[in-house]
């Protein structure tokens, strides 16, 4: 379920509304009195919420309402879910969702707000954000509904933050925004569709973000960043990453959708990943790193794509010693 501090109920969809906003087909199998209230992921299915398959499921729960490629709707419904079919179920599902669940406007209203924390002119904090002890927001921060402010943050100027809460003595730089939707685009034959957010970005005590940085909140679950943190100006984190306590990253980390960091990692400056991998504990990326596999626990990469550091050294070495023999014959040749 949506978290009711960020977003709020639209209304219950019938299986007759589904087809109609996405396009799918339940192709006359639709049960009378059936509705979804919920949105949840194809790996934790549950009666009642909407989901979408573009690959072979795991295991589902019964009552579940899938929208489907046509491959997967004969298991599905064996497994007691109702199947609408469709060849682009992502985007049958971005059609489709936003209209279960809304996100609460940004308007003023009452807030819970300490007495000893300090807010300074031009900061908006939105109806039902709480503010923490001693915490100190800057000129012209923006506190989204519902947000939670730890005691003894520092909100620096113009920082933005929405649907996310934020640990204790945790600091945030200038200009970073904290809870945006991530990039989940659906490509459709005809428009790409934005995917709509439900989940929250969740930064835990004691942490600092730089400014300028970009930290976006689940799609179904949450981003999470954990205790202790140390994330350098203009970073990258998209929706559904995870990240656990320790981990410090330079400046112009960019950290793909879904993707795991162990706790304790140490990622030099440029380092990026792709989506969904894992990344151990104590792992160290050399800079301009480009992670595109999961990496063990205590192991030190490097390169593009990144590989254990000795096998990338020892590729560097080796194409300075071609590139010195090649220049020796050119020289050569050119005497002749």
């Amino acid at each position: 379920m949506a978290d009711p501090r960020f977003y709020e109920s639209a209304h219950p969809l019938s299986l007759t509304e589904i087809e109609t906003l996405s396009g799918a087909s339940f192709e006359g199998l639709a049960p009378d009195g059936v509705s979804v209230d919920d949105v949840a992921p194809i790996t934790a299915t549950q009666a009642g919420a909407l989901s979408y398959a573009e690959r072979r499921p795991p295991d589902v729960q019964p009552g579940a309402v899938v929208l489907s490629k046509p491959e997967f709707a004969e298991a599905l419904r064996a497994a007691g879910c109702h199947v609408a079919v469709t060849e682009n179920p992502r985007v049958a599902f971005a059609r489709t969702a936003a209209k279960i669940f809304a996100e609460k406007p940004l308007e003023a209203g009452e807030a819970d707000i300490d007495p000893s924390a300090t807010v300074h002119d031009g900061t908006f904090i939105a109806k039902g954000a709480r503010i923490g002890a001693g915490a100190i927001l800057e000129p012209n921060v923006v506190i989204g509904p519902g947000v939670e402010i730890g005691e003894g943050a520092l909100i620096r100027a113009n920082a933005v933050i929405s649907f996310a809460t934020i640990g204790a003595r945790t600091e945030i730089g200038s200009c970073t925004v904290i809870g945006k939707t991530g990039f989940a685009i659906a490509l459709g034959a005809e428009q790409r569709v934005k995917v709509p957010h439900f989940g929250r970005a969740i930064i835990g005590s004691d942490a600092l973000i730089g400014a300028s940085c970009s930290i976006d909140r689940g799609l179904f679950g949450d981003t999470e960043i954990g205790d202790n943190c140390q994330i350098d100006n203009f970073c990258q984190i998209a929706h559904n990453v995870r990240i656990g306590s320790g981990t410090v990253m330079a400046a112009f980390a960019g950290i793909s959708g879904s993707t795991t960091i162990g706790r304790d990692c140490l990622f030099a400056g440029r380092c990026a990943t792709t989506d969904n991998i894992t990344i151990g504990n104590n792992v160290i990326l050399l800079a301009d790193s480009a992670a595109m596999y999961d990496i063990p626990d205590g192991e030190k990469w490097g390169g593009s794509p990144a590989m254990p550091a000795r096998n990338f050294l020892k590729q560097i070495t080796q194409l300075r010693r071609l590139s010195g023999i090649k220049g020796a014959q050119g020289k050569k040749a050119r005497r002749d």
